[in-house]
């Protein structure tokens, strides 16, 4: 995670390209700006290893695959807008995001990358197309119901953390998706998502976990174990922490709209995820478990510290539920 001179040049390069696809009305402009993060993101995470190199591509493919789709559906919507060509469009973008049933690319590409690139790559790439995504009227249920199933299932059978990861960012992508026809609801989601998650990846990057048999291995105290059950169950969405109550907006919303077969979905799903979620936390605590002294560096009171945010933010979503 710690950035040299290069990396920090790709990571302006990678603000530029989203603030040009946000700032942009030009469509060719909005392309370029995702050019120019793919163009900046592939040399940030790859590195010599073959994995890596391996992954970069899948990544290039894929990126550039949705790239030409997404240029071709534009020319054709500015001639002439038909269902077809918002179809071509909407694809492009579903691709670009790793939306099921287009999801095994991310489970692909995700073991090559260190955690500071899996947490861009899971966050601040996604942003353009949700943008795009708010700008198009499209009934996306069935790919969103297909995320929820993807997401939750395919998580179930994972020991690596970083695909666990993987599949829990293609779940909630089911939720943000539903989401897209209402921007400032949808902007909290992701937000309090990125947030989750970014506690989340620092802590595996500071204990140098990978695999969830590394859990009881890495010589985790009770309450950096405590800390790290915390967090999982806040991304899972366990009441009363903060991962709930962004869920239970999605919900509200979808009920509003007389979704009821998406919202029960959401429901059923949560309850798998909730289920690999706790398996972790039997891993790390309750299974076996080593008892080392406590390790008091800052770097490791402080991810404890803000991993019990989870606990005390809470509130403020009910003042931001009443300005959205």
């Amino acid at each position: 995670m710690f950035l040299n001179s290069s990396k920090l040049l790709f990571l302006v390069f990678m603000t530029v390209g989203v603030m040009i696809s946000f700032s942009c009305s030009s469509w060719i402009m909005i392309w370029s700006g995702m050019e120019v993060f793919l163009l900046s993101f592939i040399p940030y995470f790859c590195n010599f290893s073959f994995v890596s190199s391996e992954s970069s591509m899948k990544y290039f493919l894929v990126q550039g695959l949705s790239s030409s789709i997404f240029l071709f559906s534009i020319f054709f919507l500015v001639i002439s807008e038909n269902f077809l060509m918002k179809s071509f469009f909407c694809f492009s973008l579903l691709l670009k995001l790793g939306c099921a049933p287009f999801h095994s690319w991310v489970i692909g590409v995700i073991p090559g990358m260190s955690y500071d690139s899996l947490f861009i790559f899971l966050t601040f790439s996604s942003l353009p197309p949700l943008f795009l995504l708010t700008y198009i009227s499209f009934n996306l249920s069935f790919f969103v119901s297909l995320s929820l199933l993807f997401g939750s299932v395919g998580g179930l059978n994972c020991t690596s953390l970083k695909k666990i990861l993987g599949f829990s960012s293609i779940f909630n992508l089911g939720f943000i998706i539903y989401l897209s026809c209402f921007f400032s609801l949808l902007s909290v989601y992701f937000f309090v998502y990125s947030f989750m998650l970014f506690f989340l990846v620092l802590f595996l990057f500071l204990y140098k976990i990978d695999y969830l048999n590394q859990l009881f291995l890495s010589g985790l105290s009770y309450f950096s174990s405590f800390s790290f059950w915390i967090i999982f169950l806040s991304l899972g969405g366990m009441p009363p922490m903060l991962g709930f109550f962004i869920k239970m907006f999605c919900l509200e919303f979808c009920l509003m709209n007389s979704d009821f077969v998406i919202s029960s979905f959401m429901v059923f799903f949560s309850l798998v995820v909730m289920f690999f979620y706790m398996r972790c936390f039997f891993v790390c605590l309750l299974v076996y478990f080593y008892m080392m002294k406590w390790n008091f560096s800052m770097n490791f009171i402080s991810l404890n510290f803000f991993s019990f945010l989870s606990f005390f933010l809470f509130p403020f979503l009910f003042l931001i539920s009443g300005l959205v």
